[in-house]
């Protein structure tokens, strides 16, 4: 009896493993379809959200019924051990085992369960490889985990669910798994990681300590585009609003894929790929129909188009780009509205945020490079002051170091100087370690405000932090108010530039009226009676810091 439940059992699991396998590779078109879905959803900040994608969607189908016409199968009884596959790990009494091999039903039991449970932790185990392998993003660690859900769910479904179909589950997932490692190493073929960029959701720089990420709302760069649309305003015909669909673009290396449910064109644009995000926008690398030029593209996130106060900041954002002179400053070439749908077109700038190039390289060493960065920041917030407009959330992640100079960005929440412009949204403006005194009461914030600011962060260049860091909000706000900066900050400024210390020293004064009163003031400072022109100190500076 025992010999002939050993034969029974074999080809029970030949009768089994047999089909599942023939259906699985049946089905592989079906499967690495399911598993490029799967991918094209990830992104570097996780799955993104949305309906199931269809051939996932197939693949369930697939496995449920082809799970039940198995179980079918296994209902016919054709061979003994049919009665065995039958059997769950959780309900199972192992009455086959119990009568072929003359055991007690307790120890029958006992190795039934012994043989079933690494059937089921095997599978378990081949799932959440495959899984891991799809949820990671080419190029990066595999650190990404399996929802613990998930996989309970499975864990529940395989000791209720007959052996044989565990069985099956196994088969069908050996292939999985070895179709996700090869698409996975076909993907990691391309360069992925690229040089970090303003554009950036908050996340730690690969291989740097973590920084706090630009707002996602503002970027540059050195190309020129066809005439801009205004807002509201029709494309001209040389520049189609893509009614008709684009085909999907390719990212190019270095940007994530478009996700789905994005547009493939905007205002004209084509978007090539997507460079980073935040809670309010997108922005995306793009090119004008008809144009090689790539550049940044802008725009709100369609559940925010609804909110008026939102879309006033962010036409905001394109009036004040707009006015501000070129030099060490963002550039704005287009804006606009489709469907609807608010846009800003910016110049693709090169280079990394001061705060990313510190978390990396430390502070600055150079005393040429420092009285560079001071400078053009200067010559920045001069041109920004004499238009009337104070920036008001200057600090390092809104610097960004380009192979040109630095420049400088997100206008988001300036204001002019006259009051007459809304200048919250729901809060105070700024980032905390970097804002004036007076930022902190009723006044009105002016030019001195940003020189404050301009001091901060040249001392966070040369000191790493700023000069007001502290362990709370409330020490932040009694170093600022009331006991001064921290003294070891001053200290490293003055250990490269004494000269350009002693400005900093008078843009950190409590009283705004006893400030540098603007950025040209500033400059005026930093440049009496020197020999070069502003510009030509800037790039001789510029030249020993080390990108």
């Amino acid at each position: 009896m025992a010999e002939y439940l050993d034969l029974s059992l074999s080809a029970g699991v030949l009768a089994v493993a047999g089909p599942a396998l023939a259906v699985r590779l049946a089905s592989l078109p079906l499967l690495t379809r399911a598993q490029a879905a799967v991918r094209g959803r990830v992104s570097a900040d996780g799955p993104s959200p949305g309906l199931l994608p269809l051939p996932v969607a197939g693949e369930l189908a697939l496995g449920a019924v082809a799970g039940l016409g198995l179980w079918m199968f296994l209902d016919s009884h054709l061979l003994t051990a049919f009665a065995l596959l039958l059997d769950s790990i959780a309900l199972g009494q192992g009455w086959a085992l119990a009568m072929a091999y003359g055991l007690s039903l307790s120890a029958a039991r006992v190795f039934f369960v012994a043989a079933g449970v690494p059937v089921l932790l095997l599978w378990l185990f081949l799932w959440h490889r495959t899984r891991r392998n799809l949820l990671t993003v080419p190029g990066t660690p595999p650190a990404r985990t399996v929802p613990a859900a998930q996989l309970a769910v499975r864990l529940v479904a395989g000791l209720f669910l007959p052996v044989g179909l565990v069985l099956a589950a196994l088969v069908c997932q050996v292939v999985a798994l070895a179709m996700s490692r090869r698409a996975g190493r076909a993907g990691a073929a391309g360069p992925v990681p690229r040089q970090a960029s303003p554009y950036d959701p908050p996340r730690p720089y690969a291989g740097a300590a973590p920084y706090a990420a630009p707002n996602p709302y503002v970027e540059t760069a050195d190309q020129a585009v066809p005439p801009r649309v205004e807002r509201g305003q029709v494309p001209p015909p040389h520049a189609p609003a893509a009614a008709t669909p684009a085909p999907p673009a390719t990212a190019p290396a270095g940007y994530r894929e478009l996700r789905p449910h994005e547009p493939q064109a905007i205002g004209g644009y084509r978007l090539l790929g997507r460079i980073g995000a935040g809670g309010m926008g997108t922005v995306y690398l793009a090119r004008r129909e008809g144009a090689a030029t790539q550049v940044a593209l802008k725009t709100l996130n369609p559940e925010l188009l609804d909110q008026d106060d939102l879309l006033r900041r962010f036409e905001r954002e394109a009036e004040v780009l707009a006015m501000v002179p070129g030099a060490y400053t963002a550039r704005v070439l287009d804006s606009g509205v489709d469907a609807g749908r608010p846009y800003l077109v910016m110049e693709l700038l090169d280079g990394r945020p001061l705060d990313a190039h510190l978390a990396e390289q430390g502070p600055v060493r150079a005393p040429e490079a420092l009285r560079a960065l001071a400078l053009a920041l200067a010559v920045a917030l001069s041109g920004v002051h004499r238009l009337g407009l104070v920036h008001r959330d200057l600090k390092p992640a809104n610097i960004m170091l380009t192979s040109a100079g630095p420049r400088l960005l997100d206008f988001g929440i300036a204001a002019i100087v006259d009051g007459t412009r809304l200048t919250r949204t729901g809060g105070g403006p700024g980032t905390l370690t970097y804002m004036a005194p007076e930022q902190f009461g009723e006044a009105q914030a002016g030019p001195a405000a940003d020189v404050w600011a301009w001091a901060c962060c040249v001392v966070c260049a040369a000191h790493g932090t700023s000069p007001f860091a502290a362990t709370s909000t409330g020490a932040v706000i009694r170093r600022i108010v009331e006991t001064g900066p921290e003294p070891a900050a001053l200290a490293a400024v003055r250990a490269l530039d004494p000269d350009l210390a002693a400005t900093v020293a008078r843009a950190l004064t409590p009283d705004p009226a006893a400030r540098p009163a603007d950025g040209a003031a500033l400059v005026a400072l930093l440049t009496p009676g020197h020999p070069l022109t502003v510009p030509d100190q800037i790039t001789r500076g510029w030249r020993t810091l080390p990108l």
